[in-house]
This record gives C-alpha cells, structure tokens and sequence, in this order.
C-alpha cells in the first residue's frame, strides 16, 4: 500500500469548512445552509453538470453565497489523479478566483468530467459528501450564532 494514498473523505471535510467559513463571511449561515441544500438536492436529482448550472443561475443573496460553493467543489477536482495534470482545470481555477466566468467552467464538465464514467460517478460521490458535512457544519454555525444571539438578549431582558 502506498503512503501517498488520496483521503477523499478528509478533502471533503475541509473543502466543506471552505465552502461554511467563506459562506457565512457574505451572509448569514441560515442562507448559507438553505442554497447547500438546494445545490445538494439538484446533485443528486440532475446530475454534476446541473448543480454547476444551478450555481451560475443563482440570483440576488444567493448569488453572493454561489462562488463560495463553486469554487471549493471546483478545487476539489484537482485532488483526483484523473484531473491532477489537467492545463485547462488549473486555468480555469484562476478563473474563478478572478470572475465567475460560467462558460469555460461548464464546458471543462461537459468535455471532461460527464464524459468519463467512472470520474463522472467519482466525483459526484464526492461532492455529495462535500455538500453533506458543509450542511451539517452550516447548521453548526447557525445554531452556535443563535446560541450567541439568545445569550445576548437575556440580559437584556432581565434589566
């Protein structure tokens, strides 16, 4: 067995802390868990490429929230062998961090993650699990801030 064996599950688990910290910085975690759960739900109904799509349709607070999502579940690529050596993956990385430039993004999954099966099915398992733990650590975050919140108001209540 190699030392150099890929924990997709830890990646998930830290692209998910990405995807809350950075969520929550632009707008609440309630919002932030909401716009999860939708792209979890058009993942597993639709597809990869659809979630993708959903995220680049997104509007008003949701379209503030949408790149911090994108962006983690786009790096994640990166991790897998299949992906690692990809020139047009790293270019459009820089993509994202310089627009949300939707067309170069979407044809990279079109041509080169739908049309491989086996890293079509990889993937989508792995960002399934990516949305599922910043879920969770969204509800986290939004049940710590209103734990806070409550801790707040009784004082003032009770003056």
């Amino acid at each position: 067995m190699s030392s150099n064996m890929l924990n997709l599950d830890q990646q998930a688990a830290i692209q998910s802390q990405i995807i809350v910290r950075e969520g929550v910085k632009v707008k609440d975690a309630k919002a932030v868990e909401n716009l999860i759960t939708k792209t979890l739900g058009v993942l597993q109904e639709q597809g990869i490429y659809a979630m993708m799509l959903f995220l680049f349709s997104r509007t008003s607070d949701e379209e503030k929230i949408a790149p911090h999502i994108r962006a983690p579940l786009y790096a994640l690529l990166q991790q897998l062998p299949v992906f690692q050596n990809n020139a047009e993956l790293s270019a459009n990385l820089s993509d994202f961090s310089a627009s949300t430039a939707a067309e170069p993004v979407l044809q990279f999954y079109a041509q080169a993650v739908c049309s491989k099966l086996d890293a079509l099915l990889l993937v989508k398992d792995l960002y399934e699990q990516t949305l599922i733990y910043a879920r969770y650590g969204a509800k986290a975050a939004r049940a710590k801030t209103e734990d806070t919140n409550a801790g707040q108001a009784q004082p003032e209540a009770s003056q």
